[in-house]
């Protein structure tokens, strides 16, 4: 297995096709990569279309015989993709760039291999290009973030942010795309600088420049529309003779007097600015409610706004729930989003929430290759950075960027869930925050001394088992394996929840915790070891690649070795230990030898003694019987148990004469019975038989019968007689 492809998906034909079309003068991160219920999508720019595979049925035991498939829209992109996404069902496709947003409907999956249209290599997928004129036409509008809304019953709701300071909102139903509403979430931008596109606004950070859901709330009874029915105008777009037409619609969205619980959900967005300000608002699907912008959200140790760099923000789906924000240096801000404390009316335009920090992350954004840590190249270098969930672990999650990944793993999580589930009397701790968070460099494309870069241009993550899937600019892709959640077993929680009051010696903690987690603390202890891939373009000279050498070699005996020289300490002091304890063992195995021999010796002894003495219980219970028997014989007074016995018997013999009645009683009824019946045969054998009416017809009749049959036959003899001549 290859160290850098994890999944053995670089030799799959989906990647050399999508590999050799690559754009090779992007400078930017791209998202052109995403996976869904294990199959992957990419994008393919020579044939403007979808790349698809099951990668599940990819890595199986009929691997080879599973091909990938180009889903090709109807109606091509006029613009360059830069962003997939696939909703939960896997019906419908995301395909984004900065002038459009093309939605393709995905057709359904059938066996063998999970394949789209049966298992055909190129399917024709049904596609609608949302607000196409606007967004490919304007100078001022673009798309900055489109994300399914994860409020829709039927999966089909796409929110698109643009940077006119809007939200639109669509929905693909029934073969056509409905544009639903356009909310402003700021002021509108109205200017731009001379000789640019740039708005003032922008240059300000006060554009949205992303935005994410968080936890469903449920909504107040006050923010319920006191209006029955809404008409809305809008538009809707119809695929014929594959070509696509935007045809005015009309429609009417009447209120629901009676809703359920369940349709009182909704799902707060939370926008965030360039200038790190972050607003709130809620767009509800089922009801007709004029969404209210709220904020700017107070925050605890603001952010320094340099040059506006806020770019990504990710809401983790703890408890409580966590918001993280990337800026463009590469700096990640950790905060905790809480209730306003007192009654702050939904109606108005008051922040209802509030954010802690509690840590910021300063991310690497590129290796340096010089010995001493005085360049100042890592602060003056700023890209793009795209925050990703991790879905198997949710205090985890992925920064993509122009210099490479970054993995970062909360490690407070776990305390903040367990305070706040546990009782209200338990008071907080500052041990809540005492675990910082853990970054690590997994994929760098970029070195601190040069300018160029070799940016990722799709990130995904594969859930069986959870994997990073990378694309590079430089036509390469990257698998790696990423280790699960550690999962504490049942017995030992037990035990530390039993052994909490007692004091346990070094020895003994030493000897309950497994070995092979103590090494692997120990060696983790050191800096993150990322897979190196830079731009071949680079153009770095000797020099630089000698100093780059240099630098590694110093970080490896600075930071990785001093570890192995400890885990080897460890090592041999386990092995004294251990020696130590085999040899104490060994002499109480010998004195436990002589014990048992001793004991064997006893347990003999007392097996006989134990023998005689039941011989003599025996001899002695006997005597005393007999001693009883001659007491009671001499005694003249009849004992208890005497008068007892006489007492039963005297009434056994009372109960005997009741019986002997009853018997003779029985007798004479049996004899008096046999007189009657032996005069009663006498009686019937004097009788005469009589014959009946019928009886005496039948016979006669029977009589006479016979009688024909019997003169016909004397008739027939002598009628053979006279032919024969016999006398």
């Amino acid at each position: 297995m290859s160290v850098t492809d994890y999944l053995k998906l670089s030799e799959h034909k989906i990647f050399k096709e999508a590999l050799e079309v690559l754009p090779k003068t992007v400078n930017k991160p791209l998202n052109l990569l995403t996976v869904r219920d294990s199959v992957l999508f990419t994008w393919d720019f020579s044939n403007n279309c979808v790349l698809s595979l099951n990668v599940k049925a990819a890595r199986g035991k009929e691997g080879h015989n599973v091909i990938h498939q180009k889903l090709l829209p109807l109606h091509p992109p006029l613009f360059t993709p830069e962003y997939l996404d696939c909703n939960e069902t896997g019906t419908l496709l995301i395909v984004a760039g900065p002038n459009g947003v093309l939605v393709l409907k995905l057709p359904g999956r059938c066996p063998p291999y999970g394949a789209y249209d049966s298992n055909k290599e190129l399917v024709y997928c049904r596609s609608y290009s949302l607000d196409e004129r606007l967004l490919s036409c304007s100078d001022v509008v673009h798309v900055r973030r489109a994300k399914f809304h994860p409020g829709s019953a039927n999966d089909c709701h796409i929110l698109v942010l643009t940077s006119d300071n809007m939200f639109r909102l669509y929905q693909v139903q029934n073969n056509e795309a409905l544009h639903l509403g356009v909310y402003p979430i700021g002021e509108s931008p109205g200017g731009t600088f001379p000789g640019t596109k740039t708005t003032f606004l922008d240059i300000y950070g006060e554009i949205a420049v992303d935005f994410d859901f968080g936890h469903p709330e449920i909504l107040e009874k006050t923010q319920f529309n006191l209006e029955k029915s809404r008409k809305y105008t809008g538009y809707c777009i119809e695929t014929k003779n594959n070509q696509n037409k935007v045809i005015p619609k009309k429609f009417e969205v009447k209120k629901k007097e009676e809703t359920n619980q369940h349709e009182n959900l909704a799902w707060p967005i939370y926008i965030l600015r360039g200038d790190f300000s972050i607003f709130t608002v809620i767009i509800d699907l089922n009801r007709q409610i004029k969404p209210v912008l709220k904020g700017p959200c107070p925050i605890s140790e603001q952010p320094i706004a340099i040059d506006n760099e806020a770019c990504s923000i990710i809401c983790l789906k703890t408890l409580p729930q966590i918001i993280c924000i990337a800026s463009s240096s590469g700096v990640l801000t950790n905060s905790i989003l809480l209730n306003i404390d007192g009654h702050v009316n939904s109606l108005t335009k008051e922040p209802t929430k509030e954010l802690f920090v509690f840590e910021t992350v300063e991310l690497e954004l590129g290796l340096s290759v010089e010995l001493d840590d005085t360049s100042e190249e890592s602060t003056r270098y700023k890209c793009p950075i795209f925050l990703q969930k991790d879905e198997s672990k949710v205090s985890r999650y992925f920064a993509v960027h122009a210099a490479g990944v970054h993995m970062i793993n909360i490690n407070c999580t776990e305390d903040l869930h367990s305070y706040i589930t546990s009782s209200e009397d338990v008071e907080p701790t500052s041990d809540l925050f005492v675990n910082p968070s853990s970054s690590e460099y997994l994929i760098c494309t970029r070195t601190l001394a040069s300018e160029k870069s070799n940016p990722v241009l799709g990130f995904a993550l594969y859930y069986e088992p959870t994997s990073v899937i990378a694309l590079l600019n430089d036509s390469s892709v990257f698998t790696l394996g990423i280790l699960p959640a550690a999962i504490e077993d049942n017995e030992k929680l037990l035990l530390d929840a039993l052994d909490k009051t007692e004091v346990q010696s070094p020895l003994k903690k030493m000897l309950n915790e497994p070995f092979d987690q103590y090494i692997q603390k120990i060696l983790k202890k050191g800096c993150s070891r990322p897979l190196l891939k830079l731009s071949s373009t680079s153009g770095d000279g000797p020099d630089e690649r000698y100093e780059l050498i240099q630098r590694t070699a110093q970080i490896f005996r600075e930071e990785h070795f001093k570890h192995f020289t400890k885990a080897r300490e460890e090592l041999d002091k386990r092995v004294h230990t251990l020696t130590l304890l085999k040899k104490a063992q060994k002499q109480e195995i010998e004195k436990m030898t002589l014990l048992k021999e001793e004991l064997r010796v006893s347990a003999e002894n007392l097996a006989e003694k134990y023998e005689d003495i039941k011989d003599k219980q025996d001899e002695l219970l006997k005597r005393c019987e007999q001693l009883l028997m001659l007491v009671s014989r001499k005694r003249v007074e009849p004992t208890e148990a005497e008068r007892g016995f006489m007492k039963d018997m005297q009434r056994y013999r009372e109960k005997c004469v009741v019986f002997q009645k009853a018997i003779d009683t029985v007798k004479k009824k049996k004899q008096y019975q046999e007189v009657q019946i032996q005069s009663f045969k006498a009686q019937e054998s004097k009788k005469v038989p009589v014959i009946g009416e019928m009886q005496s017809k039948t016979i006669k009749d029977s009589l006479h019968e016979s009688t024909q049959k019997i003169d016909a036959m004397i008739k027939q003899v002598n009628e053979y007689k006279s032919l024969l001549n016999l006398k």
